[in-house]
């Protein structure tokens, strides 16, 4: 039977590990990269060598299973199928036989030396990590969003909460915003389960050549539509609460004040779940099993004007390729950014002070440039107008 470990077990095998990491980082004066380029079977990232062909984690494994296993696949389509990273599941056969092409083979199982040309070997460039939060807070300055931040010297407000924080020490800064990381990608990936399925629904429309069906709808199949809509962002509605439960530091809020933060940031964050589903310019949500929500559906539900300003916001959101953590820590961070009409002010600003460290420690580890900080600002100020715009058509036909 596994041992449990206690908190203190824990927190001295991270602070070890993160004593070598340093130890380490200091004795290295160079990093090697190394380029495989994509895997030869599903045009994924490759991460080395394995097998004896460029190849990624995935496809490594599969390999590997179906040659222990001595699986016999079968093929249901034409033998020809198309695999892509997000589909390379969908035909065992074709995926197979692609990786017998490729030169997967047990005869090549040790990588041996890399060529020349993979490697990648330039001296190490320190991040800095003050440099680069300063330049996060100064592009939410641009974007007119540092009302939220005190005049102060520190670069944070300094509410107590974030004193006894900056006084951690900094292997209990790193456990605190770790806890913060994996919370939330937990959460994200619980609330945004029921939209895998149109995703991969969506992918495959395009892989076809999908088209935007032309149709007319009269009257009372537009208020169907509209019954529809509205039963979804119920369950919108729904989630957010379970999502506030969840999130640690929101527990704290009275019942009014959760229900300020809703409010303030319902679209928004219904924004931040389906943006997968927005795809080429169009949106592949779906209302019911038969009924897309594509651009012409949402023009006669919302009206064309909102449509086009919530489209673009989906298109710049959609353009900046956040990762599935980058969202999930996202959406604390902008649930926490407006103080309007919530009590506890100073309960949300300490809380988003720690959801913005975390925020900037998953940028600077995805090593995001000065230009997507650029972006991502323009996006996050842009959120609150998106919101109320789509509240007051909400409010003005649906009488809700």
């Amino acid at each position: 039977m596994s041992k449990i470990l206690s908190d203190e077990e824990v927190f001295k095998a991270l602070s070890y590990e993160y004593f070598l990491n340093n130890q380490r980082s200091v004795r290295e004066q160079f990093q090697n990269k190394f380029n495989f380029g994509q895997c030869k079977v599903c045009s994924d990232k490759a991460t080395g060598i394995h097998y004896g062909t460029s190849s990624c984690e995935g496809c490594k494994g599969f390999f590997k299973r179906s040659i222990l296993k001595h699986k016999k696949y079968v093929c249901r389509g034409q033998k020809n199928c198309r695999i892509y990273p997000k589909q390379r599941k969908k035909c065992k056969y074709c995926r197979w036989n692609l990786s017998i092409k490729a030169g997967m083979s047990l005869k090549c199982v040790r990588m041996g030396r890399i060529p020349n040309h993979m490697k990648i070997i330039k001296p190490k460039i320190e991040l800095k990590n003050p440099n680069y939060f300063i330049s996060l807070q100064y592009m939410l300055k641009l974007s007119k969003l540092d009302h939220i931040f005190k005049e102060a010297k520190a670069i944070l407000p300094q509410t107590y909460n974030s004193e006894k924080f900056l006084n951690e020490s900094t292997e209990n800064q790193i456990i605190v915003l770790s806890l913060l990381r994996d919370k939330t990608l937990q959460i994200f990936r619980e609330q945004t389960k029921e939209f895998e399925s149109q995703e991969i629904r969506a992918l495959k429309l395009i892989e076809y050549g999908y088209e935007t069906n032309q149709f007319e709808l009269g009257p009372e199949q537009v208020e169907l539509l509209k019954k529809k809509d509205l039963s979804f962002l119920e369950t919108h509605a729904r989630s957010m609460f379970r999502i506030i439960e969840d999130l640690p530091g929101f527990q704290r809020f009275s019942k009014d004040d959760v229900r300020a933060l809703i409010n303030a940031n319902f679209f928004t964050i219904l924004g931040f779940r389906t943006v997968r589903l927005f795809i080429n310019g169009d949106y592949f949500f779906m209302l019911d099993s038969n009924c897309q929500m594509n651009g012409k559906v949402f023009g006669l539900i919302m009206g064309e004007k909102i449509r086009d300003n919530l489209f673009k916001y989906y298109s710049d959101l959609s353009l900046l390729r956040l990762t599935n953590q980058e969202i999930g820590l996202l959406i604390p961070f902008s649930m926490s950014l407006l103080t309007f009409n919530v009590d506890n002010k100073r309960l949300l600003n300490e809380i988003n002070e720690y959801y913005l460290r975390a925020l900037y420690k998953e940028f600077s580890l995805n090593r995001r440039t000065r230009e997507f900080l650029e972006n991502f600002a323009k996006v996050v100020a842009n959120g609150p107008k998106i919101n109320k715009m789509c509240q007051d058509i909400w409010l003005e036909d649906f009488k809700i």
